[in-house]
């Protein structure tokens, strides 16, 4: 299965530059270097945010990721589905954190099943953001990169370009996930360029964070190693190969991977459970798979096409 990966706004510019009349890649980004770092730049919470905010929290993404040797998720839609279906209702934003100890990372989805019919990949970063909009009182917060499909194209070129991503920053407090992101306005750059369905954005910001909930669990979580070293991968030599797969380039982990379709079968599944002491600490589990309608299964004639040895004649007399 083919997916999409994420290109850095560097990498984007580089490519571009080799077909059209445009700054060179270092330039690029030491322009965004500065806008980083320029002194008061529009809140990306506020309504009136330009694009230059969103600039900003997008080069900050590319910086962290890189620091973080470029881990990403390639989530299949076997598991991606039924996340997007877990409710988030009790979950507050503190119980959300990106997992292995990350500050950002980057999820994938596979080419011709992208999530919502539309949504190639995300991003999503540890940032730090005001609780409230014009307040200053910041607190830990997330930022999420969507890319749909939507493409800045160039004159006279109306196939290639650089990924245009729809945005979403909110904090990550005491108030549910839906609390903060009701909280917030949307942005004015949000209306602009390609639509996307409110329901695809709140799927990808439920998907998210089921993603930081997930923990380590290695039944969902599969360590992505070397093509040539698959063969001879086992749990003994499993996190040594990966770290020599981040060596190369390579750190990410296949969610749902193994799961599978089985007619009469229903497939592992993944649950929302409370654990820790006191039950408040929220962890998302898979659920063995089970037989549906056992009863039924029970009932299903056996035997038919079979050798019976064994077996007597009647004979009529």
């Amino acid at each position: 299965m083919q997916f999409h990966e994420y290109p850095t706004i560097t990498s984007g510019l580089r490519r571009m530059a080799k077909k059209f009349d445009m700054p060179e890649p270092e330039s690029s980004k030491r322009l965004y270097e500065a806008i980083s770092t320029k002194a008061g730049v529009a809140d990306p919470q506020s309504r009136s945010s330009s694009a230059v905010a969103m600039m900003q929290i997008h080069y900050q993404f590319d910086t962290d990721w890189a620091a973080d040797r470029k881990p990403y998720y390639t989530v299949y839609p076997s598991l991606s589905d039924m996340l997007t279906r877990l409710s988030l209702e009790k979950i507050t934003g503190d119980m959300i954190r990106l997992p292995h100890g990350l500050k950002s990372l980057s999820v994938r989805f596979p080419v011709g099943k992208e999530l919502g019919g539309e949504v190639r990949s995300i991003w999503m970063n540890s940032i730090t953001v005001n609780r409230n909009v014009g307040e200053n009182d910041p607190v830990p917060g997330l930022s999420l990169g969507i890319d749909h499909g939507e493409v800045d194209t160039f004159p006279k070129n109306d196939h290639e370009g650089l990924p245009v991503y729809l945005i979403r920053c909110f904090p990550l407090d005491e108030r549910t996930i839906e609390e903060s992101l009701n909280a917030l306005p949307l942005s004015w750059t949000a209306s602009q360029g390609k639509y996307l369905d409110p329901v695809v954005i709140a799927n990808v910001v439920r998907l998210a964070c089921t993603l930081c909930l997930l923990g380590d669990d290695p039944e969902i979580l599969k360590p992505e190693i070397l093509n040539k070293d698959a063969a001879r991968a086992n749990p003994e030599n499993i996190e040594r190969l990966q770290q020599k797969a981040a060596k190369r380039g390579k750190l990410g982990w296949s969610v749902g991977r193994d799961l599978e379709v089985i007619p009469h079968y229903r497939r592992p599944h993944p649950a929302l459970v409370w654990t820790g002491k006191g039950k408040t600490i929220p962890k998302i589990i898979l659920r063995a798979g089970s037989i549906v309608h056992r009863e039924i299964v029970g009932r299903v004639p056996t035997g038919y096409g079979e050798e019976d040895d064994n077996r007597t004649e009647q004979v009529p007399v």
